[in-house]
């Protein structure tokens, strides 16, 4: 399965690769699972498979594929600055899918963020199932089955990724270059996510951009209520996906403080650890909050981070969010 050049999911990419050896391809296809967990990779990998099949100079075909150039395919998301998918995205695409292939026996859409697709646009794509054109594959990626419509869900054949092991990343990392000790704390670092791991390999912004969120973390321990509440109005203003950012980071560093605590030589081992750069802050706060209380900090994080997704306010959020954080 090399070819697909995938980190991890050869599970998917086996059967995917056996429907096309066995001429079985669905025309309809939903990739779902967590966010950089490798959905819009596979989508393209398979449309790598399904454009090179047959082709006279295969290389070629996959070379367009890769840089979304092949005439036979076609990638739809949301425009830069817009966060949805517009009908008349869709439209088009839809009449680009009822025409014959240029070079392929397919012709292959991918719509990624399919979640984000307007209700005119999912309605749309719903006809579209219901009477394809033959030579038509589309593949729709998002988060979860239940962010589409089911109508649509039930036309499609669908594949739930699930997060890569560390180690499978590890090995993807050090295959592209990646110094040892880099390409093991990213592995770690990226929780199942192959996408964000080679990101942060090829953008040293992320790991910064972590860096400073866990020292705000450890900066409000200390702080006053003025400056917790300052701090929450300036996240109220950096937008959702910052807010989101911010507390996932937040919780996985608290788990691993609660863990650290529950030792009982109250010094677990770097690789009981998610954050082991961290490991001796961890300790350190460890000896300074109880298992219970560093329990009661994960999880009023974690609630604070389902509060956001069901349209919570910012600002609220955080202000309760950081007065249930302990002052040590």
């Amino acid at each position: 399965m090399s070819a697909w050049n995938l980190a991890g999911h050869a599970w998917a990419a086996r059967r995917l690769q056996r429907s096309i050896e066995t001429g079985q391809v669905a025309q309809s296809h939903l990739f779902a699972g967590p966010e950089s967990v490798g959905k819009a990779t596979l989508a393209l990998a398979f449309a790598r498979a399904l454009l090179s099949l047959d082709a006279g100079d295969p290389a070629r075909a996959a070379g367009l594929v890769d840089r979304l150039k092949h005439p036979d395919l076609f990638w739809v998301e949301p425009e830069a600055g817009e966060s949805s998918i517009r009908v008349e995205q869709v439209r088009a695409l839809l009449h680009a899918l009822s025409l014959s292939p240029v070079e392929s026996r397919f012709r292959v859409a991918v719509v990624n963020d399919a979640h984000l697709v307007t209700d005119g646009g999912q309605n749309a794509i719903l006809k579209t199932l219901e009477e394809p054109n033959p030579a038509a594959v589309i593949v729709l990626v998002a988060p979860q089955p239940g962010a589409l419509l089911p109508t649509i869900v039930s036309r499609c054949q669908t594949l739930t990724l699930r997060p890569v092991p560390a180690v499978e990343i590890e090995q993807t990392l050090l295959a592209r270059g990646a110094e040892p000790g880099k390409a093991h704390l990213l592995a770690r670092l990226a929780r199942g996510r192959p996408g964000w791991a080679l990101r942060a390999l090829a953008d040293g912004e992320l790991l910064s951009a972590r860096e400073q969120r866990l020292a705000d973390l450890r900066a409000l321990l200390a702080a006053n209520r003025t400056n917790r509440f300052a701090y929450a109005e300036t996240m109220s203003k950096a937008g959702l996906q910052a807010a989101r950012d911010v507390l996932d980071e937040w919780l996985w560093y608290w788990r691993d403080v609660a863990r650290a605590a529950s030792d009982p030589a109250g010094d677990p081992p770097a690789g009981a650890l998610l954050n082991i750069d961290c490991a001796a802050s961890i300790a350190e706060l460890a000896r300074r909050v109880s298992p219970a209380g560093a329990a009661r900090a994960a999880q009023a994080i974690a609630r604070a981070r389902a509060a956001l997704e069901q349209n919570a306010s910012l600002r609220l959020t955080f202000d309760a969010l950081l007065l249930q954080l302990p002052s040590v």
